[in-house]
């Protein structure tokens, strides 16, 4: 019953959606309205609104899409496991947050979304919660989003304070007063201080370094929640908000140097990281964190659309990534080092093919959608004239080569060379355990 409700209402949600998003981009529809006032407190309006236009549309069939590919994996990926009811309840109320997040038409309903999806991933990390690992890693990645949500918070509140609203398009109405302003106390341009505050939100939400700790570890929790929440879905919701808050953005060039440096910090660094990495789920999660780089560079070449466009792109092919790792490691019996796999091949037919096309998406093989999007990001920042520009070039260009080597020394030791399973030390030790369970499942999911 739990998982039927579940995967017909993201059916429904996704199937609304795609026709919003026809209506959207062929008869250029446009709902801007409030629906409900909260509260009032002072002059400031607490309401809940939407806003659909071609930004929302298309972040609704992406995360709509995404979540219900990912709910019918579950149903075999899950099937064994006792919490099999709960964990449909929390993926669907994870869905059902971010579409609150990229629908609202205003700041206070955006942090609404923006804090539900970091409590559901807090649930969804710490899944397994018998098992140690999995308990640290939700902390971890609550508190790092914490330190994030505060710069946000504090950014929210700066644009309420000196614009007197939280409506988005009002806000936007105030942009050139905000940007003759400066900062109380200091010679600092106050947009800049508002942009760079937003984006230390953003830089814990899409795990930017020096805030990226927290999702290598977050692979403690069940695969389709990394391929929904570490792919798709949650990671790209800083990505989402600095396009969306983008006319205070192109004000402060400060900001835009800081969110280029960070970008291309990400983009290399994290690729260099993914290439020691022997647990297949860390694999993709540091060629996640490496995007998630890409597309914050292009913010800071002021190329929103083409970070969009790469946000897009790459929710599909991460996806593919990381369910087809979920379906290797099943037929490992929950062995997830690289190391001691092989041959995969010749068992896995249909898990080797869509690892293939995932892999040749995300290197930019011409002709797959990774090419045409991380293309126009190396071409964007090639054009900016901002001073950070010429090391996010080089980041960027180098980074490709990076995400290659990675991505095909994982393929290659999965799929392809010789058996390696009886050389794995743990399996020795752990045949005992498996023996009488003839799923090769046991209490300790880390094995």
């Amino acid at each position: 019953l739990s998982h039927t409700l579940t995967i017909l209402g993201v059916f429904v949600a996704f199937v609304l959606s795609a026709m919003t998003l026809k209506s959207v981009a062929l008869d250029g529809a446009r709902f801007n309205e409030t629906l409900y006032t909260w509260m009032v407190v002072g002059g400031l309006k607490m309401e809940v609104g939407f806003l659909i236009d071609n930004l929302t549309a298309m972040m609704m069939c992406v995360v709509s899409f995404v979540s219900l590919m990912v709910h019918i994996y579950t149903i075999g990926y899950m099937e064994e496991d006792e919490g099999y009811n709960r964990f449909f309840s929390y993926i669907s109320l994870f869905t059902f947050s971010m579409l609150m997040l990229v629908m609202s038409n205003n700041l206070l309903q955006l942090f609404f979304g923006w804090e539900a999806v970091g409590l559901v991933s807090y649930l969804l990390i710490g899944f397994w919660y018998n098992k140690p690992s999995a308990t640290f890693a939700n902390l971890k990645a609550f508190m790092v989003n914490r330190i994030g949500d505060f710069g946000f918070i504090l950014g929210i509140g700066l644009i309420a304070a000196y614009t007197g609203t939280l409506n988005y398009s009002e806000i936007f109405g105030k942009a050139g007063e905000l940007g003759a302003l400066g900062f109380p106390g200091t010679d600092w341009m106050l947009v800049t201080v508002i942009c760079i505050c937003l984006f230390i939100g953003a830089m814990g939400k899409s795990a930017q370094f020096p805030l990226h700790v927290w999702l290598p570890d977050s692979m403690e929790g069940p695969t389709p929640i990394s391929a929904l929440i570490h792919a798709a879905t949650m990671v790209t919701a800083g990505i989402f908000m600095v396009a969306r808050m983008s006319p205070l953005f192109e004000l402060s060039d400060t900001a835009l140097n800081l969110i280029l440096i960070i970008g291309a910090i990400t983009a290399l660094f994290m690729g260099f990281l993914g290439i020691i990495q022997n647990d297949i789920k860390r694999v993709v999660a540091y060629s996640t964190l490496s995007q998630l780089g890409y597309m914050t560079v292009a913010l800071g070449a002021s190329a929103y659309s083409v970070a969009v466009f790469h946000l897009m792109t790459h929710a599909f092919f991460k996806a593919l990534l990381f369910l087809a790792a979920g379906s290797v490691i099943i037929g490992m019996h929950h062995n997830q080092d690289i190391r001691w796999m092989g041959a995969v091949r010749k068992y896995m037919p249909i898990t080797w093919i869509t690892s293939l096309v995932g892999s040749l998406a995300l290197i930019g093989t011409p002709l797959f959608s990774g090419f045409y999007s991380k293309d126009s990001i190396i071409e964007a920042v090639h054009a900016s004239h901002l001073p950070a520009a010429g090391f996010a070039s080089f980041a960027v260009l180098a980074g490709v080569f990076v995400t290659a080597f990675y991505s095909f020394r994982m393929y290659f030791l999965v799929f392809h060379g010789k058996e390696r399973y009886d050389q794995n030390p743990d399996a020795h030790s752990h045949a005992a355990d498996e023996e009488p369970d003839p799923h090769g499942h046991h209490d300790d999911h880390s094995k």
